[in-house]
Formats: structure tokens, sequence, C-alpha cells
């Protein structure tokens, strides 16, 4: 059984895109509080803490990814959330490095972050629980945990919206080469 998602924290520079998933997030039972900068959101933290944070990458005065740090120390036990509409393999391995459980890109559904949040707080549940002694191996993580091949497909798509659906330039625009690009899109079935 997943553990329900009861309060969260939205950080967003975009007024409209901030209230909208607000509200969305509220219609589902969610207690969720906004915050339009990375300090604001610092100290909404340090009085109410939260189930979830959703934070996004690009902001005027400071970007999500150097903040990720404080906010994990400051909510260790929740579910981080970084998005983007700029999505790109380095970046997701940037972003889960500093501290967010996942990136998803821009828009997002609310049912589907809901969802992804309950799944990684109860899979960070599960791993306190079974935590092996210090002398073992590593476990290997559950299957469907680690999500690479759709976090590439995600990042390919936003390349793709984002260069009107050039090939050349998504490429360019995800550092590969274009012919490297054609073979994952055949691969993906894109």
């Amino acid at each position: 059984m997943t553990r329900r998602i009861e309060t969260a924290l939205l950080v967003d520079d975009d007024d409209a895109f901030r209230t909208t998933l607000q509200g969305a997030l509220r219609r589902r039972g969610v207690v969720a509080r906004t915050a339009a900068t990375i300090d604001e959101g610092l100290v909404a933290l340090e009085y109410e803490p939260v189930d979830l944070v959703v934070i996004d990458y690009r902001m005027p005065r400071g970007d999500g990814l150097s903040a990720l740090a404080n906010y994990r120390k400051l909510q260790p036990d929740a579910a981080i959330v970084m998005l983007t509409g700029f999505g790109d393999i380095p970046l997701a391995v940037a972003a889960m490095r500093e501290g967010a459980d996942t990136l998803l890109s821009k828009p997002v559904d609310a049912d589907k972050l809901l969802r992804e949040a309950a799944n990684l707080r109860e899979a960070a549940s599960l791993r306190d629980r079974q935590r092996p002694p210090p002398s073992s191996a590593a476990p290997t993580p559950p299957p469907g945990s680690l999500k690479l091949d759709e976090l590439e497909r995600e990042a390919i798509r936003a390349a793709l919206r984002e260069s009107g659906g050039v090939v050349a330039t998504a490429a360019k625009l995800l550092g590969i080469d274009r012919r490297t690009l054609q073979r994952k899109l055949r691969k993906l079935g894109s």
C-alpha cells in the first residue's frame, strides 16, 4: 500500500501554473501551500513540514537545482520532485545527485505527480525498513524504481517540442549526435 501524500509545497515563479497545480492538488485532498521563490519556500518549510516538495528548475532569483540540498536538509523524509520544461538526462542526473527524488516535465498531471510522490515515499520507507547491515553488499533497487528509459524518453520529447520536431536541432539541445538521436527514436518507437 502506498503512503498517501497529505501535504505539499509548490515552489514555482509562474503564478498561473503554481495556483493551477495547487487547486488540482487541493481537489484531491492535499493541503497544498505555495512559494514564488526559493527563499520563500525554505522559510515555509522551517515552520511546517510537508510530504511533497515540488520545485521548478528555472526561476529568476536562483535555480531549483542549487537549492535542492537545502530543501532535502529541511525535509529529509519528503518526496522532492523537480519540474522542468527543459528536461534532459544530465539535468535529471544532477537533480538526483543534489537531492531530488525524480525529475518530471512541465506541464505535470496532478494525478501522475501524486502517484509518483506516493511511490517514492513508499520505496524510501521500504528501504529504511529493509536496510542491510553496513558490512553487506548494497541492495539492488526494486524493479521499476529506476526509470532511466522514461527520463530519456521525456528528455527527447521535450527537445523535439522545443526544436519544432527538427531532429538535428533536438540532438544539439540534448548534446548528442543527430544519428544517435535517430537510433534512440527508432528504439523508443517514437
